[in-house]
């Protein structure tokens, strides 16, 4: 059950997080400056990937292997949750 509310948990932080990405207005193009510091910079790749709309083949293969790796955890936790009862008998 433990495993079951830190699920919850990460699941609530993850949209909570999904849903304030969205509010976000779309920023306003503006000339590019080039500057040295690369945490000014803008990510080319990204840019490509939103424009082409291959962001959305990034977001599902991410999300489906957190799904696999949710799905590992519920099933080993249940494995354990057996094993467990069987020794305390």
């Amino acid at each position: 059950m433990k495993l079951f509310k830190i699920l919850a948990i990460c699941c609530f932080i993850l949209g909570a997080l999904a849903g304030i990405t969205q509010v976000q207005a779309q920023p306003e193009q503006t000339q590019v400056e080039y500057s040295s510091d690369p945490a000014e910079t803008d990510i080319e790749m990204a840019d490509t990937l939103r424009q082409d709309g291959k962001i959305w083949v990034v977001v599902v293969v991410l999300l489906t292997v957190l799904t696999g790796l949710i799905i590992y955890l519920v099933t080993l936790d249940r494995k354990v949750g057996k094993l467990e009862k069987q020794f305390k008998e």
